[in-house]
């Protein structure tokens, strides 16, 4: 993995994001994934955590699928790796 080490459900949650294909020399599965709602490059190193990545273009952070207002949960299964920016836009 790259040098920054997320809780088990962050690593679990981004080891489900599908991966980029981008051809730049830094892709890597471990480093770029795509974002679950506009399938667009995100940083592994970019998670909302990370506070000097918070606004960065390629920041994430984890959504639920199936809001837990509409009966979703917080199972693995129900998340997903997206952009900071279209979680928001989902709204």
């Amino acid at each position: 993995m790259a040098k920054y080490k997320y809780s088990d459900k962050i690593e679990k949650i981004w080891e489900k994001a599908s991966f980029c294909s981008c051809g730049n020399d830094d892709c890597s599965p471990n480093n770029h994934r795509l974002c679950g709602i506009c399938l667009e490059k995100m940083l592994y190193g970019s998670h909302e955590s990370v506070i000097e990545q918070r606004n960065s273009l390629y920041a994430w952070n984890i959504d639920h699928i199936l809001s837990k207002s509409r009966g979703g949960d917080n199972s693995i299964n129900n998340l997903q790796a997206v952009h900071i920016n279209c979680n928001r836009s989902k709204n």
